[in-house]
């Protein structure tokens, strides 16, 4: 909550939150003034009591100044901003297959691509409002035939400009995982500059599973009725 000061005429009696100053006091702001470009940082005040068995209280203490407040970049909030970032649910990139139908032909480039598009989350730090944005960096492509994943930075391409796709050698069915690594950035809100977050965050799609069919050529009379 926001900090007061209470005064009785002119003279500062006690500190606490607004709305705690006594009958007969005036209460005042309490105000950080911080440089352009820093966020203020509220005071800090504790007030503690002791929980009795029985649901009441005991002990209630006045409050305490703890600090006056602090101005804060940043980069001060980076941490914090680590942290909550592995916090967020990201929504997984969507897993694209062509052809689209559930089936696909050995030997030839069963084609994958996602949406590479950037998330924005909006939190607090410290009471500070700030805009998270998670963008996907690298993509991993399990096509589950026992060959090596692809790890790519395209996102992929529909027909007829495709630019990620796999080859099935064998019949079968098989399950097309995407895992997508994302980086991310935050910004105080109200600001115009970004500041990246250390370390990235995983998601996991899935596609229906694909059924894989061979092709085989066969001869026919002609014409055919």
């Amino acid at each position: 909550m926001p900090a007061a000061l209470c005064h009785s005429a002119d003279f500062t009696t006690t500190k606490g939150q607004i709305g705690s100053c006594a009958d007969g006091e005036v209460e005042g702001e309490f105000q950080v003034s911080c440089p352009e470009g820093e966020i203020a940082l509220e005071p800090v005040f504790v007030q503690t009591w002791t929980n009795n068995p029985d649901g009441t209280i005991s002990g209630l203490t006045g409050w305490t100044l703890l600090n006056d407040g602090d101005c804060l970049t940043a980069v001060d909030l980076a941490p914090l901003a680590e942290v909550e970032f592995q916090r967020l649910t990201i929504a997984p990139s969507p897993v694209t297959v062509q052809p689209p139908d559930g089936w696909t032909l050995v030997n030839i480039e069963t084609i994958t691509y996602t949406t590479p598009t950037p998330q924005t989350f909006a939190t607090t730090l410290l009471g500070i409002p700030v805009t998270i944005q998670a963008t996907p960096a690298t993509y991993t492509w399990d096509y589950d035939d026992g060959t090596t994943p692809t790890q790519t930075t395209d996102p992929g391409a529909p027909y007829p400009h495709q630019s990620v796709f796999h080859t099935y050698t064998d019949e079968g069915t098989a399950t097309i995982t995407l895992g997508t690594t994302w980086e991310g950035r935050f910004q105080i809100t109200g600001t115009s500059s970004w500041t990246p977050i250390t370390g990235t965050a995983h998601t996991t799609a899935t596609a229906p599973p694909l059924t894989i069919y061979e092709a085989r050529s066969r001869l026919v009379t002609d014409p055919l009725d």
